[in-house]
This record gives C-alpha cells, sequence and structure tokens, in this order.
C-alpha cells in the first residue's frame, strides 16, 4: 500500500462502502427486480434489422436524445411547460440532482428504509440527509414528516413510490401534504408503476415542486441503463447544467427506441409479471413461521420467524437461486426480498423456502 496515494483520498472514503453484487452465475436470479424474461426473437429482429444504418459506433451518440425526448413526450401526451432528463439509470439522475442542491445548509429528508441509493449518493457528494422511520406497517409516519419538513425545511424530499424494499404503495393524499408543505422539490420515484398502476404524473400540474422519476429497468431494459426525469422546465434546464455530455451511449438510445416500439408486448409481460406476483403472494402466505408483506412491485419482503433471514438466504443458494438478504437494513431485520420471477422460478422458490423452513 503506497501511502502517499492514501493520504489524497477523501478523508471519509473509508465509512463508504462498495455497492455489493453477487455472483448470479449459473442461478436463478431473484434478488434485483429485473424482468425475467428474455426479448422475444420478434424483438431480436427487430434490433438487428438496419442496426448499422442506425447506429454508428464510430460517433458520439445523440447528445440531447432526440428519437428519445420524442418517444417519450408522445408517450405522456405533456404539454410545452414541461421537459425532461434522460439518465444513465436512475442512479445517475438522483446524483445530478444531489449535486445541483449542494450547499452546506440543505438537507435531504428521506423515509427509512426506502432505496438505498439515496442515502449513498448523498453520502458520496457530501449532502446532509435526515432519514425518517417508517411505522411498522410501512406506512409513512406523516405527522413526523410534515413536523420534520417544517424543523428542517428540506431542499429534496425523495419518495419511492411504491417504496423498495417494502414494497407497498403510501397513501396519496398523505404524499400530497407533503408536497403542500415542502419549500424544496419532492422527487417522487415510480420505477414499479408498470405493477402498480399507479402515478402522480397527472399532478405535476397541481404541484410546481413536484418530480417525477421513471426507468425503464423493470420493464425489461435493465442492461441499457436508462432513466428519465419530468418536471417544470425551468427546474429541468438548471439540472440538465449537471449533466455529463453523450451520458446515454448510441445502442442504449436505439435499444429505448426498440421499446416503446413495443410498448403493449411489454405492458403485456408486465401483467404476466404481476399474475406471478399475486400467485407467489398467495403461495407464501400459506407456508408457516414467515410473515409475507403486500407488494405493488415486481418483488416480496417476507420476514422470517423461525430460524434466521442469514440461514434462509444460505439454504435458497445452496438450491442455485439468489434472493436478497435485508436483515443488515436497519427496520427489516430478519426480512429478506425476492423477486418474482416466471411461474416455474416462483415455484422452486417456493419449494426450497418449504425446505429450509422443515
Amino acid at each position: 500500500m503506497n501511502k502517499k496515494i492514501i493520504n489524497f483520498f477523501r478523508e471519509d472514503i473509508n465509512s463508504l462502502s462498495e455497492y455489493e453484487v453477487l455472483d448470479s452465475k449459473n442461478m436463478i436470479k431473484l434478488d434485483a427486480m429485473e424482468n425475467p424474461y428474455d426479448i422475444e426473437v420478434k424483438l431480436e429482429m427487430d434490433i438487428n434489422q438496419n442496426w448499422q444504418e442506425n447506429v454508428n459506433l464510430n460517433r458520439y451518440p445523440d447528445a440531447d436524445c432526440q428519437n428519445l425526448k420524442k418517444n417519450l413526450l408522445k408517450n405522456y401526451s405533456l404539454n410545452e411547460d414541461y421537459d425532461f432528463i434522460v439518465g444513465n439509470g436512475s442512479d445517475e439522475l438522483i446524483q445530478i440532482i444531489f449535486h445541483a442542491f449542494l450547499k452546506p445548509e440543505n438537507i435531504v429528508l428521506l423515509p427509512k428504509p426506502s432505496f438505498s441509493m439515496y442515502k449513498k449518493i448523498a453520502q458520496v457528494v457530501g449532502l446532509r440527509f435526515e432519514e425518517i422511520l417508517l411505522k411498522d406497517n410501512f406506512a409513512l409516519d406523516i405527522n413526523l414528516m410534515l413536523k420534520k419538513i417544517e424543523e428542517l425545511n428540506p431542499a429534496l424530499i425523495f419518495l419511492a413510490y411504491p417504496n423498495n424494499p417494502t414494497g407497498n404503495l403510501w397513501d396519496k393524499e398523505d404524499i400530497k401534504k407533503i408536497l403542500l408543505k415542502a419549500n424544496g422539490l419532492v422527487i417522487i420515484d415510480e420505477a414499479y408503476e408498470a405493477f402498480s398502476g399507479k402515478s402522480f404524473i397527472d399532478q405535476l400540474k397541481d404541484f410546481d415542486n413536484l418530480l417525477i422519476m421513471r426507468t425503464l429497468s423493470k420493464i425489461g431494459f435493465a442492461g441499457i441503463r436508462l432513466g428519465y426525469l419530468f418536471g417544470q422546465k425551468y427546474i429541468i434546464r438548471e439540472l440538465n447544467k449537471l449533466r455529463l455530455p453523450f451520458n446515454i451511449n448510441s445502442v442504449s438510445q436505439k435499444m429505448s427506441h426498440i421499446y416503446f416500439k413495443n410498448n403493449s408486448f411489454f405492458c403485456d409481460q408486465a401483467e404476466e409479471i404481476i399474475k406471478n406476483r399475486e400467485y407467489l403472494q398467495d403461495e407464501m402466505t400459506k407456508i408457516q413461521h414467515i410473515k409475507v408483506y403486500k407488494s405493488k412491485t415486481n418483488f416480496i419482503l417476507f420476514k422470517v420467524l423461525k430460524n434466521s433471514a442469514d440461514q434462509i438466504f444460505n439454504d435458497v443458494l445452496s438450491d442455485k437461486i439468489l434472493i436478497k438478504n435485508m436483515t443488515e437494513t436497519p427496520g427489516l431485520e430478519n426480512c429478506l426480498r425476492v423477486t418474482v420471477g416466471t411461474r416455474e422460478e416462483c415455484d422452486l422458490f417456493i419449494q426450497s423456502l418449504k425446505n429450509s423452513l422443515i
């Protein structure tokens, strides 16, 4: 170890941790909220058709993602008062927002537990944050939230709708109260909207401090890393100043066009995943010694009441099934999270879980 180099690192580097991704080779992968279905042959043909004419890899990508923007505007029917910014996944959008509000006095308000990257990115960029513990049923503690908004005057509030990793939808009227109370921006992360059928996008006209974040990762395109953020045009313009040039590569832009061209196909896949979720949820509730939390996403959180989450995780892993161990997350002690897979994958997981709890 070269101590001269180590001395140049930022002082808090040891307090940060790497984002751990377990090796899933030869596994049934039910840990990352991905769409379990491959793109069918007809889509592969569509992707390959005239590829050379549409993607010139020797050239930089379209810096403004014009084709993608046309598709998004057409899909959501937003008027000229609104605009959006496209990111390399939602993570980049969160980072851009945090950088735009990086002032010593600014505070980010976050529910706890929620999407881990809100806190992680705030720590990385050095932005202050405050976490508000959810109730035992994972509902927002709205009275405490409103009290903290008045006390702290946060510049940013992030709300995952539905929430990750708990899977539940918060009360819409509670979120409206937060929007009315907050002086800063409220970012509603709708990563799982395809599985909940609920959205705040029609509320953009009512709240000038509202931003809506979406992603293509959960509905079949996790590999292209593409997210987008809607909001008032003047807010998006300021955020766009911090976006790195050419942040969305040509292949991802082309693949997004494939998605919008075949939107009904992916909607059908989402419906299939919802059916599998209901089936998996019903089957899991029949199993003794676990508590299953109702979900409006493409994953299910459950608590182990017999033995430990670590043991169940390892037992299921020995059956070549990878799920997510959440027990180290404050508020989710002895909890595990399973992504909704194909019907066959769900059945294999159920049997493995049953065997582990014997």
